[in-house]
């Protein structure tokens, strides 16, 4: 049996410009809790590195 070729078609009324704000403002809403917990996970070490600094100064 012979495979069947699919076509899609797109009907995108906005301009290029317009299209590509939506798709990042997508992206961004998506990964914002993600960007978040990383930089969270940079300030607590971040912190601890500096007191680890700031120890063997004094020392």
């Amino acid at each position: 049996m012979k495979k069947k070729k699919l076509n899609f078609r797109f009907h995108n009324p906005n301009t290029q410009e317009a299209s590509a704000d939506y798709i990042v403002q997508i992206f961004i809403a998506a990964n914002t809790g993600r960007v978040e917990q990383i930089l969270n996970q940079n300030a607590s070490k971040g912190g601890k590195e500096e007191d680890e600094r700031e120890n063997r100064c004094v020392s």
